[in-house]
């Protein structure tokens, strides 16, 4: 394969193309047209093979189509900040972030209509910014930019701070979390795409002038300005190796960057040079600051009570920031559920933080091909067929979730080994497929112990040597010969256990004698954490021929880390804090030319988790879209999210320690609240069953039944008394913290806007009709049917979905109107998403109790547990939004009833994270 020749007429016809079609993308017919006459027009200089064109066609087709939405933010119109970009822009060379611009068009194949979403999300972060021009003005800023794990927070920052150079500012530190191999990841993708010359060289003293001033990434598209980095990927911040290269502030004349670690040490360190090297008089120093704090909620956070002194790192960081006239903190991260929000128990303590995005809040929206939560563990996920479950039973004799360091390790269990055998096969077929340079990675993660991950990578790497040799002696010979060896016949048990032949339109035979063994010889196995240092993941290192990696790690495998190409993930842990898991999700990102192949391997209990995490998360979304459209502050939006009934697993981790009970104020306006777990007890199982019954029975005599359509029976009138009896009766499982009975019962009667109800029993979709006894005649209804399985102390309905009705079931109660209504302001407010649950709970509409009867279903393959009964009760319950959506319940954590029914892992951090 002509590696040259590919890449040069791929670039040639992604630029013709992104120039011709900016505004919408070209009609597959054009685009062939298009790629056929460049192909001709360079074919006797710059040939390829048939094969090779095809490849690039595939490739380029999956980027022409890809569009990203505009973000969303709410900003603090109190403030005495105003709009400075767009008055300005005309006076502003633009020469940093065009040539970035061209770089990601060029390079990286981006089209012309994300860059230009990329341009304008990132004029309006720069315009929520300090002018760094206005001398006039000192300024103190702070905001935070949303973004999805792995769905190019880094490109979006890493545009900011190309403009931020062009527009004034002169400083820019990039807080890289607390992992030096994260740092040296951040400091290389901002030595290509921001300083465009490889930092190893410029801070140090003994390379030549010339490899110094050498163009590299941006820098070969422009190299007449030049960025200054003040931190390499050999060194954090060393206030001895700048004052070797004299090196200050004030010596030179272009933006100077740092790319350091949040750790108390190197941050005093920079805070003490820059205030020595470069303050006035004042102690002050004169030069516009952005400071871009990645991974914003991990250890920047002060979660110290108002009567101490800040925590460390938080406190190292404000006084960075205090050190200038004009400063801008930039928080960036995926999952703001942390103590920035979370840990104050008023407004004045919240905006008390100095790092709180008092200022502006952004979210980004991700680019049509970003695989995400929503598509993996979503109720109507793409990809939730990627997920395969680790049986407990099985991991418990090899990684029990409370094993310890010292553990010895002889053996892995054989669902890892089916992974890493599924690992090599997918490199065979991406092999096949022409994609031979590009990086693929596999990860495990099943211990936070350095010394257990360096025993499963020494086992890992002595099966794939085994396997190794034997393809090497026996991957050629012919179907009959080879089926004798068993490496050969066990991968190919997994090629035809998942179909494979289908999707790779490949025969085994072809792909084991003409690829498996090229394929996975140059698979190398690390170990990922502070012990084994920063080179263990060095994709840089093999660019041209890429990198093929089983990483096995921990604490570093769980933040911020790119893992380039991740094919297979094996992921068995058992935190259940959802900031902590979603940032774990490593396999989120994007899966060019191979979204049909990965997999992720994942510990049962953790898969409802993410079911869980996700609701919150698009429900948090959502929350930010509303409070633009009504003017609400971020200030109004910390303390909605506190208010979040998933927030409380926060407020409980706060608390694992303790038999405290928590007490917290929870918003229910606008929320449907369902009980998708109970708990596995047949006695509260039948008192559930009992409750539910009776109120059903209380109904046709006490409220007024109503004609509707046959998705359901309906009931108008039913006085709040009847529903709060049912909701102290019905007992749900702790896990599930957003539906507390007992709760919502207090509320309610407390609350007279609540009087009058409607309650709804949905149809299902089973073909048996199940019979409950009414006032005055039988009520008959058709269950819905899920999926329902159990552990020992926990029944759950429809598995990770984390839900038991149909989506948009809260409609039921109301006319055609007021429905085409609520689907026109949902639209309003969330354009191109599908009008949620929560988009029908109107404000004036009577507060709904939703009454579910689930057939219960196995899962495919199994037989239903005797533990689990044919019919199981379940509740939802919606209440109407208000104007400020700020009614609240009092929810309470008891962590007595908590710690009986869940395992809490108490040792949440990982043996290798940096003090």
């Amino acid at each position: 394969m002509n590696k040259v020749n590919i890449e040069m007429l791929e670039r040639f016809i992604s630029a013709v193309i992104n120039t011709k079609y900016k505004e919408i993308p070209p009609t597959e017919a054009e685009f062939i047209k298009e790629a056929n006459d460049i192909r001709n027009m360079t074919q006797a200089t710059s040939p390829v093979t048939d094969e090779e064109y095809e490849y690039i066609l595939k490739k380029l087709k999956a980027s022409m189509v890809i569009i990203m939405d505009d973000g969303v933010y709410i900003y603090d119109p109190n403030s005495k900040h105003q709009s400075w970009l767009p008055a300005r822009r005309a006076d502003i060379d633009f020469f940093y972030w065009n040539r970035y611009k061209k770089y990601l068009e060029d390079e990286r194949g981006w089209n012309t209509r994300v860059t230009a979403t990329l341009d304008k999300v990132s004029d309006e972060i720069i315009d929520l910014l300090g002018d760094p021009k206005d001398p006039t003005n000192s300024f103190q800023r702070r905001g935070l930019v949303l973004g999805d794990v792995q769905s190019g927070k880094t490109a979006n920052y890493t545009a900011i701070c190309n403009k931020a150079a062009d527009c004034g500012y002169r400083v820019i530190i990039v807080l890289a979390g607390m992992m030096e191999n994260l740092r040296i990841q951040t400091q290389e993708r901002l030595d290509t795409e921001f300083a465009g010359r490889r930092s190893k060289y410029l801070l140090d003293p003994k390379a030549d002038q010339i490899i110094k001033n050498t163009p590299f990434g941006v820098g070969r598209i422009n190299p007449n300005k030049r960025i200054s980095c003040f931190t390499s990927v050999n060194t954090d911040f060393n206030s001895v190796i700048l004052q070797s290269n004299d090196l200050t502030l004030t010596n030179i004349s272009e933006p100077a960057i740092f790319v350091v670690k949040k750790n108390k040490k190197v941050l005093n360190n920079l805070q003490s040079w820059l205030v020595s090297n470069n303050a006035d008089m004042n102690n002050k120093i004169d030069l516009p600051l952005l400071l871009i704090d990645d991974e914003a909620d991990n250890a920047s956070v002060n979660t110290k009570k108002d009567d101490q002194n800040p925590a460390a790192i938080n406190a190292s960081i404000r006084n960075i920031l205090n050190s200038f006239y004009q400063a801008s903190y930039l928080g960036i991260t995926a999952t703001p559920f942390a103590n920035i929000f979370i840990n104050p128990e008023t407004k004045d303590a919240m905006i008390g933080d100095d790092l709180f995005p008092r200022d502006f809040i952004y979210a980004l929206s991700p680019p049509t091909n970003y695989i995400g939560a929503d598509a993996i563990f979503g109720g109507n996920g793409t990809y939730t067929n990627s997920v395969l479950k680790i049986k407990n039973e099985e991991m418990d004799n090899f990684f029990p979730f409370k094993h310890k360091k010292d553990d010895d390790i002889y053996a892995l269990p054989p669902s890892m080994f089916e992974a890493i055998g599924y690992f090599m096969i997918v490199n065979a077929i991406r092999d096949f497929r022409g994609d031979n340079t590009e990086h693929r990675s596999m990860l495990i993660n099943v211990s936070r112990f350095t010394d257990i991950q360096t025993k499963i990578s020494e086992l890992v790497n002595e099966w794939l040597i085994k396997v190794r040799s034997e393809l090497r002696n026996y991957a050629a010979l012919n179907k009959d010969e080879s089926s004798q060896i068993y490496s050969i016949r066990f991968l190919k048990a997994i090629w035809e256990k998942y179909k494979l032949e289908g999707i790779a339109r490949c025969s085994w035979v072809d792909l084991q004698q003409k690829f498996l063994y090229k394929a996975v010889t140059p698979i190398d196995v690390r170990a990922v954490n502070q012990k084994t240092g920063s080179a263990s993941l060095d994709y840089y290192a093999h660019k041209t021929n890429g990198f093929r990696v089983i990483a096995v790690g921990g604490n570093s495998l769980s933040r911020g880390l790119t893992l380039e190409g991740l094919c297979v993930s094996y992921f068995y842990r058992n935190s259940q804090m959802y900031d902590t898991l979603l940032q774990m999700g490593r396999w989120f990102g994007y899966r060019t030319n191979y979204d049909d192949l990965f997999k992720i391997w994942m510990a049962e209990e953790a898969v409802d988790w993410y079911g869980y995490i996700t609701e919150a998360t698009n429900e948090l979304k959502l929350e930010i879209a509303r409070m633009r459209a009504v003017n609400q502050t971020p200030s109004e939006f910390g303390l909605k999210v506190r208010q979040d009934p998933s927030s409380l697993i926060v407020t409980a981790r706060n608390k694992m320690r303790t038999a405290t009970a928590v007490t917290r104020p929870i918003t229910v306006s606008g929320r449907l609240l369902e009980t998708p777990r109970l708990k596995n007890d047949k006695n509260i199982l039948n008192s559930n069953e009992k409750a539910f019954k009776l109120f059903v029975a209380n109904l046709d005599s006490i409220g007024t039944a109503v004609e509707t359509s046959q998705t359901a029976k309906l009931w108008k009138g039913i006085p709040k008394d009847l529903v709060v009896n049912l909701l102290r009766s019905f007992d749900t499982h702790p896990w599930h913290l957003a539906f507390q009975g007992r709760a919502l019962a207090d509320y309610i009667e407390n609350n007279i806007e609540l009087s009058d109800w409607d309650v709804a029993m949905p149809q299902g979709s089973s073909a048996n009709i199940y019979t409950l006894t009414g006032a005055y005649n039988d009520i008959e209804i058709r269950p819905a049917v899920r999926t329902v399985t159990e552990d020992n102390k926990m029944i759950k309905i429809n598995g990770s979905k984390v839900k038991v009705g149909a989506g948009g079931s809260t409609r039921i109660g109301l006319t055609e109107d007021e429905i085409k209504k609520a689907k026109i302001e949902f639209a309003k407010n969330h354009p191109n998403k599908n009008i949620s649950d929560s988009g029908y709970l109107i404000k004036g509409r009577k507060p709904i109790l939703m009454l579910h009867v689930i057939e219960s279903k196995a899962e495919e393959g199994k037989k239903l547990s005797s533990n689990i009964p044919k019919y199981i009760f379940a509740l939802g319950i919606g209440f109407p939004g208000n104007d400020d959506g700020t009614k609240v319940a009092n929810y309470v954590v008891n962590m007595v009833d908590l710690k009986n029914w869940i395992e809490i892992d108490e040792d949440e951090d990982d043996e290798d994270v940096i003090e």
